[in-house]
C-alpha cells in the first residue's frame, strides 16, 4: 500500500518535493515507515547520520492531525507528516 509522508522542518532536505512516497505491506506500523525512511537515506544520502537522527527523533502525524506512536498500525493508503524536533530537542 502506498503511504505519503509530508516533509516539514529539517526533513524538507530529504527531497526537492514536499513529500516522499513509500510502498508498505499491509498492517505495517509507523516504526516500519520510519525504517523505510532510514533505508531511503542510506540509499540516497550515503547514510547521512544527521538525516537518520532527524528521522529517529521526529514525531509522525496522521492525516487527521493526531500524533501517532511507532506502534500505530497503517491499514490503508494514508498520508502522514514527519515533524522534526525544533531547536535540536
Amino acid at each position: 500500500m502506498k503511504v505519503s509522508v509530508e516533509l516539514y522542518g529539517a526533513a524538507r532536505e530529504f527531497s526537492n518535493k514536499a513529500h516522499l512516497d513509500f510502498e508498505l505491506v499491509e498492517n505495517s506500523s509507523i516504526k516500519d515507515l520510519r525504517n523505510q525512511m532510514i533505508e531511503f537515506v542510506d540509499l540516497n544520502f550515503k547514510g547521512n547520520k544527521t538525516f537518520k537522527k532527524i528521522i529517529k527523533s521526529s514525531a509522525f502525524c496522521s492525516s487527521d492531525d493526531k500524533i501517532v506512536s511507532d506502534n500505530y498500525k497503517i491499514v490503508k493508503k494514508q498520508n502522514f507528516s514527519i515533524i522534526p524536533p525544533i531547536g535540536g530537542g
